[in-house]
């Protein structure tokens, strides 16, 4: 088997047995992690070497990527026989406990897909068995759910970017398309777990929109003649789902936990082989599943994560013979949260408060010029850029405001008497702001903060048009959002709307 070698993956590879230090290789999905795997156990011929895998399925994939390249390889797992004395020592992570007795030796082990269970008591225990003197972790997306650095032990190795990958063709062209539809649907009532939507807060919305969701997935995407991998919020909605193609006579598959295994591999059988070219799932191809002439995924779940975002749109971007593009069909909103495949990302972020995109990316503020019509990361890039009429062109001329003296003498009146009374409402009012942020925080719920430059506008609004009942008004907001369990960072908005409300009923009683 002929291995052709990428110098990022090569690079990758010395740069991680150099390190002198723990590593962690962050490569794009597609970009190769089997093959630098691979070239580790050769470069480190001399040391053995264990790979530990969670997910089953890689398995064969990467046992004859080994054999085939003159390798050895023993493997611990369930239905396969142990053979001691390989070159390279495959272990299914769940397994390990159960085979202590083997007494594998280990200088090196390498973790695919690190950033799962990373943290987690199963491989820390085995980490701790094995006792190796170098450990490199190889994942798409170094971080945890809140978009920190995954393991601040661990040296970062980033030799290459997925918008790399795209321009060098090593990955298929992304085009988005983002329907009405997903901007219809409010999750801001939505309760968060753990960083994300809550799957059964979601449900009571998703479950209402499945035939909605079949029919734009069959417009936009099959109707196209694509391949899609379509992924749902929890079984319920993968069942609702399929039922909702069946409506509309489309064939298909699906795949969920409480699925027998033959069940799910003879779906999956019939999808790799294009008998059906749509496949419904939850989360159990999210990770590690290889189908490169998958050229649609449809997103039918908002989600707060970052890292699961990327593994999910990763599905379609592998290379494939006769594949001209692969198309992200956003159906929850998820681009305007996350932004684009292309876009660079610091992986680096050691806190939640501080973890971003570091990059430019599509906003709410301007996703509606793309709404029902494909377009590209340097489409959007594009017309981001607001081009200024101008001013020759600007002929109308506007009104020149005179104020009567008493409205000057009434404003002047009104700036004095604020300047006495601002401190001691507003500093209850920020005081209550910072409260909720710190609640906010400590319950992981950073999404439903108002951040820093967002309070600085507020308090310079309140200060134009301040009153004592407007700062009451907004404290009694602040308060009244956060016992219902609302985020705080539209307050803006909301106190905007409070000021004209007031200014409204102000003039209706001086009329």
């Amino acid at each position: 088997m002929q291995i052709l070698e990428k110098d990022y993956q090569n690079n990758s590879v010395s740069k991680a047995i150099n390190a002198g230090k723990n590593s962690i290789i962050a490569l794009p999905t597609g970009g190769g992690k089997s093959i630098c795997i691979l070239k580790l156990c050769q470069a480190m011929s001399d040391k053995n070497v264990v790979v530990s895998l969670r997910n089953a399925a890689l398995i064969p994939q990467l046992l004859h990527t080994l054999t085939s390249n003159g390798l050895t390889v023993s493997v611990v797992k369930s239905g396969y026989k142990y053979v001691a004395g390989g070159d390279v020592t495959l272990v299914m992570e769940q397994s390990f406990a159960r085979r202590k007795h083997l007494n594998i030796k280990c200088d090196v082990l390498l973790r695919d897909e690190y950033h799962v269970g990373c943290m987690g008591g199963v491989y820390i225990a085995m980490r701790e068995e094995l006792s190796p003197d170098l450990i490199i972790g190889l994942t798409a997306t170094p971080i945890d759910r809140l978009g920190v650095y995954i393991d601040q032990s661990m040296n970062l190795i980033e030799e290459t970017t997925t918008k790399q990958l795209i321009e060098l063709g090593e990955l298929a062209k992304p085009v988005y398309k983002v329907p009405s539809l997903s901007q219809e649907i409010d999750y801001s009532a939505v309760k968060m777990y753990r960083g994300d939507f809550s799957v059964s807060g979601l449900d009571c919305i998703l479950l209402e929109h499945c035939s909605l969701v079949a029919q734009q997935t069959i417009d936009d995407a099959l109707s196209q003649g694509r391949k899609v991998m379509l992924f749902a919020n929890s079984i319920k909605h993968v069942e609702a789902l399929s039922e909702a193609f069946n409506l509309l006579d489309v064939q298909h598959e699906f795949v969920h936990s409480q699925r027998a295994n033959s069940d799910n591999d003879e779906s999956i059988r019939r999808y790799k082989s294009n008998e059906v070219r749509l496949i419904i799932n939850m989360s159990m191809l999210t990770i590690g599943f290889d189908d490169p002439t998958t050229d649609c995924v449809v997103l039918a779940r908002p989600t707060k994560i970052l890292r699961l975002y990327l593994q999910i749109i990763g599905r379609c971007l592998r290379a494939s013979k006769g594949k001209t593009n692969a198309l992200i069909l956003d159906l929850a909103q998820c681009i305007s949260t996350h932004g684009f495949a292309e876009d660079y990302r610091d992986f680096t972020r050691k806190t939640a408060k501080s973890a971003a995109i570091m990059s430019e990316r599509l906003s709410v503020t301007n996703i509606g010029q793309f709404v029902d019509g494909e377009f590209s990361y340097d489409e959007s890039i594009e017309r981001k850029i607001v081009k200024r009429k101008p001013a020759s062109a600007r002929k109308k001329t506007r009104p020149r405001l005179v104020a009567s003296k008493e409205l000057v003498d009434r404003a002047a009146s009104n700036r004095a008497a604020t300047l006495i009374r601002l401190n001691p409402r507003m500093e209850k009012f920020v005081s209550t702001i910072e409260l909720v942020n710190i609640v906010y925080e400590q319950q992981d719920e950073s999404s439903k903060m108002l951040d820093e430059v967002g309070m600085v506008k507020i308090v310079a609004l309140i200060g134009f048009a301040y009153s004592d009942s407007l700062v009451d008004s907004c404290t009694k907001l602040v308060e009244m959002l956060h016992a219902q369990n609302q985020s705080i960072r539209g307050l803006l908005l909301r106190v905007s709307n409070l000021i004209t409300a007031i200014a409204k009923q102000e003039l209706a009683t001086s009329v």
